[in-house]
């Protein structure tokens, strides 16, 4: 019968058996033709918010931020349950004024002045009298002024001493052991070109053009190999900071590429820097590795036993799974994924986009409390998110069950609510400590540095430049941590540090260093 459709178009049935047989069939095709369409349309919707989150990561903006308009629409228009997760929620007032700032007007009081002065040449009375004038004030205009790089040699002497005339012995003066020995860039140049390149993000090859224009020729592979000497000089210092990192109550991760060169074949790979956020001392530890295998982040937690903030990488699964690990989730994370239809609401249904805004709703009544307990302490902390945060939490899991049943497990907005009702337990985890936050938001900002870098720098030249960035980022942001200057922090240890025996280089970690000229 199905080959008697196939070859004649104008076939028509002899029996009412044959009809009710043809209507099946038509049926069963019609059916597989929705089910096809079905599929090519939610392909081509995911193809489509794929595309968009590339433009976006690529030219939008990097806030996650809605208009008022459209979230108010939302409540208008949503489900009753909103209404009731925005109850308990009481409205901020601002009851203070904020203090007009002049920007121009924004010198530190703590750098050098340098006064230039200008006096009348004729002191003579201008009304004729013919008295002369006196200074009864002055008026300062302050500007503020910038003096090229100094660059200059430094000498080190050491005197030769001869003995009596029965001694024939000549006898020098030692110098201290420097950063790379038998090296003729000393300490400060040294720090200058490490945070060049790896906080102000300047390629070497550029710091190489910067000094021809002091007449100063010092090529771009002689630069790139004081980086790897002095970063294994900085190598022990990191290390010694890991025992506190571990130690801390909870520790963020997060992890982003870094393209590296492989030897012989001219193209790059994908190695991968992971950034450790700790509680404890302010410090932040890098790692590089290879690709993105899971024993990296397996090996550098073994001994850890706490709580670790991160986004929903299945390679951490198997260090949840150890039990001395609590796994916290990043709200933010759960929130892009609903942000990202919204921001592609021209290309889908109005429908999907209003159950995002719901979504983001919700998780925006969740930030505003945190927003206005930020400040307090632990406890105060949990106290008011088991108030008021779980009945929102509770209400919104209600509303994601419902909607669960009703959009495409594979669609963009099936995975983002899959991804929350998957993750729910480890999302709210925050709720049942204050030293937890809502999102992971601060390893991610470890990342920053890393991705403006990248943009600038392009690639690690081989596996041991991305071990060397790894150290290099660990001891600069570790400094901004805890507001130390990085050059002055690097000048010092890079000089003390050939000289520093291995018990004291705790003595040389940011938040335990003192200048040496302060000692």
């Amino acid at each position: 019968m199905e080959n008697t459709l196939n070859n004649q178009q104008n076939y028509h049935p002899k029996t009412l058996a044959e009809a009710n047989q043809i209507i099946l069939l038509l049926q069963e095709g019609l059916q597989s033709q929705q089910e096809r369409i079905q599929t090519i349309e939610q392909q081509y919707e995911n193809l489509q918010q794929q595309v968009i989150n590339l433009l976006r990561g690529k030219y939008g903006k990097s806030s996650e931020k809605l208009p008022e308009g459209l979230i108010q629409l939302s409540l208008l228009n949503g489900d009753k349950s909103l209404e009731q997760a925005n109850e308990p929620i009481e409205k901020e007032t601002v009851t203070y004024s904020r203090k007009k700032r002049n920007g121009h007007r924004n010198i530190p009081g703590n750098l050098p002045r340098v006064r230039i002065e200008y006096k009348l040449e004729d002191l003579t009375c201008p009304c004729g009298c013919g008295n002369q004038l006196h200074k009864i004030d002055e008026v300062i205009t302050e500007q503020l002024e910038i003096v090229p790089a100094k660059i200059y040699v430094k000498q080190h002497v050491r005197f030769k001493y001869a003995g009596c005339l029965h001694q024939n012995q000549v006898i020098t003066a030692p110098m201290p052991n420097q950063p790379i020995d038998k090296g003729f860039a000393g300490p400060g140049l040294l720090a200058d070109v490490l945070v060049k390149k790896y906080d102000d993000h300047l390629p070497l090859y550029r710091q190489s053009e910067i000094l021809a224009r002091h007449g100063i020729d010092i090529s771009k592979q002689t630069l790139c190999d004081w980086v790897m000497r002095c970063a294994d000089l900085l190598h022990p210092v990191v290390e010694a900071m890991k025992p506190d990192l571990l130690s801390s109550a909870k520790i963020h991760t997060d992890d982003t590429v870094i393209p590296v060169l492989e030897e012989g074949r001219g193209s790059t790979k994908e190695g991968r820097l992971w950034g450790y956020l700790g509680c404890g001392p302010p410090c932040t530890v890098y790692e590089y590795s290879p690709n993105r295998q899971q024993k990296w982040p397996e090996e550098f937690l073994k001994n850890y036993k706490g709580y670790l903030q991160a986004d929903a990488y299945i390679g951490y699964d198997k260090i949840y799974a150890g039990g001395n690990i609590v796994e916290v989730a990043c709200m933010a994370h759960a929130r892009r994924k609903f942000f990202d239809i919204v921001q592609a609401n021209n290309k889908i249904s109005k429908s999907k986009e209003g159950v995002a805004v719901t979504a983001l709703s919700y998780i925006g009544q969740l930030y505003k409390i945190e927003r206005r307990i930020k400040d307090l302490l632990p406890l105060a902390k949990k106290a008011i998110r088991k108030r008021e945060a779980t009945p929102i939490l509770k209400e919104y899991k209600k509303w994601l069950l419902e909607k669960s049943g009703k959009v495409l497990p594979k669609s963009p907005l099936g995975q983002a609510v899959n991804y929350t009702l998957k993750n729910w337990i480890a999302l709210t985890r925050y709720l049942g400590n204050g030293i937890l936050d809502i999102d992971n938001n601060a390893a991610e900002r470890l990342m920053r540095p890393i991705t403006v870098g990248r943009n600038n720098w392009g690639f690690a030249g081989n596996d041991r430049g991305g071990k060397a960035a790894a150290t290099v980022y660990s001891l600069i942001e570790t400094c901004k941590l805890n507001k130390i200057n990085p050059y002055e922090y690097l000048v010092d240890v890079l000089t003390r540090l050939p000289n520093t025996l291995n018990r004291n280089i705790k003595l040389l970690l940011p938040y335990n260093w003192q200048p040496q000229n302060s000692r």
